[in-house]
């Protein structure tokens, strides 16, 4: 069930999934909103994840998350081939957009950072 704090972007392209995040991903929000989508999507397949994080969002909270969707024996992400890429969509500062590639490493997935107002091109990158 949607919180305040995250919902679904409805109308995603066959095999893609998105989420906006109004604010800091909470672990409730983690554990009532985000998980029950990934379970859905890596259970039928290929998953293609689109998250886009209000302006001003600290994206600070889907590294630790993100760790844990990588140990979640039910999603699997760590090893399963069926994920594809995942794009982030978020207004950062220079030192996050620098340091992006090493923290994308945590998941062992295509991971791509996308700056605010660049939605159409990430979708377009997951969907591709």
């Amino acid at each position: 069930m949607p919180t305040d704090l995250i919902e679904p972007i409805a109308d995603m392209p066959g095999g893609t999934l998105g989420f906006r995040f109004a604010d800091e991903l909470t672990d409730a929000d983690y554990a009532d909103v985000l998980v029950p989508g990934l379970r859905d999507a890596a259970a039928a397949g290929e998953v293609r994840l689109l998250l886009v994080a209000a302006p001003g969002t600290d994206i600070g909270s889907l590294k630790s998350h993100f760790q844990a969707a990588v140990s979640d024996p039910d999603l699997d992400i760590g090893h399963r081939r069926d994920w594809r890429r995942v794009a982030l969509v978020a207004d950062v500062g220079g030192l996050v957009r620098r340091s992006f590639p090493l923290w994308s490493r945590l998941v062992p997935v295509d991971v791509k950072l996308f700056g605010a107002g660049e939605e159409a091109d990430a979708l377009a990158w997951i969907a591709g």
